[in-house]
């Protein structure tokens, strides 16, 4: 079995790449001339030079892999419209190579941040039925969606695409890339840092472990229905109870700050990967995936206190503050 995967630098997909690895699995990486691989050398792994937007390369990469996993290594800033043209295209190349060499499976790792926020003052989470969105509220859920869109077409056409809408992430990540939601968490707490509520106290966000969001593409190429989507989502929780939780696997007490989000936003108080998140209610169940994959993701705190080994058994901890500090100028 040979996996090709784009978007493999970044933080989940070095998690992906790692966790099919350990399975035994041969894996291909589509990386641009310029990334950085450390970390991402490892028995079985195969290198494809070149961008997305190449036809060729792209073809080069998926000719003799059974699967492909498709990741967008999305900016921090930018034009929307010149990101969503991009990510049209190489969505489009990935999935033409799919039908035209008989792929047997396909996932489109997309976001559940395109789907429509949920209202905090309703108390059952959404699932996949809960309608995209008409006002994405930043540029990562806007080129998702437009990449989500030429996909379906394919499907149309008989590819075997399976969706997946993973939450905000968190993890352990290997050098150079970040541990998403952790670092800007859990390293901060670790740091001394003070703990932040950016905006409304009772807004929810919807958190998963980086391997467990691995092992639902995985599960998503074996078990999804073609066309179908599945909320990899773990836990939803406020902003208080996210950071009583990663309190409680440091042993720390916590007493949270209430902050205005456009003045997070303005002072890098928290990282613009957490921010992206804030301000919406993002409260949504996974029991399709559940039932339908038999996906079985962590709590939150099992998945904070894992994180947090990984960190200490790689001396982490004793540097926590650097993390941090490079999270807030992200």
């Amino acid at each position: 079995m040979t996996t090709f995967i784009t978007g493999a630098i970044t933080p989940l997909g070095r998690v992906l790449v790692h966790e099919l690895v350990r399975q035994g699995e041969a894996v291909r990486l589509l990386i641009p001339p310029e990334a950085n691989r450390a970390g991402l050398e490892l028995p079985g792994v195969a290198f494809v030079r070149g961008v997305i937007t190449d036809g060729v390369t792209v073809r080069k990469g998926v000719t003799g892999c059974d699967r492909i996993c498709h990741l967008l290594d999305l900016p921090d800033g930018g034009a929307a419209p010149y990101w969503t043209r991009l990510y049209q295209e190489g969505t489009r190349h990935v999935m033409q190579a799919a039908l035209d060499l008989r792929v047997a499976s396909v996932v489109q790792v997309s976001s559940a941040a395109v789907l429509t926020p949920t209202q905090p003052d309703l108390p059952d989470p959404a699932d996949e039925e809960q309608p995209l969105t008409d006002a994405p509220a930043t540029l990562a859920a806007t080129v998702h969606l437009a990449a989500d869109a030429v996909a379906h077409d394919f499907v149309d056409k008989g590819v075997p695409v399976k969706y997946v809408y993973p939450g905000l992430g968190y993890g352990y990540v290997r050098a150079p890339s970040h541990g998403g939601a952790a670092e800007a968490t859990l390293q901060r707490l670790a740091a001394g840092h003070p703990a932040i509520i950016p905006g409304s106290p009772h807004l929810r966000l919807p958190l998963t472990y980086f391997r467990d969001t691995a092992q639902g593409i995985t599960l998503a190429h074996e078990r999804g229905q073609r066309g179908d989507g599945y909320l990899l989502v773990g836990e939803s929780v406020t902003w208080a109870a996210l950071w009583q939780q990663v309190a409680d696997v440091l042993g720390k007490s916590v007493s949270p700050r209430r902050m205005p989000l456009w003045w997070a936003r303005m002072t890098g108080a928290l990282p613009p990967l957490l921010l992206d998140w804030a301000g919406r209610d993002w409260h949504f169940a996974n029991d399709k995936a559940r039932q339908e994959l038999g996906w079985r993701p962590q709590t939150l705190r099992d998945g904070m206190a894992a994180t947090w080994e990984e960190y200490q058994a790689q001396s982490w901890g004793a540097r926590s503050a650097a993390p941090v500090r490079a999270m807030r100028r992200a």
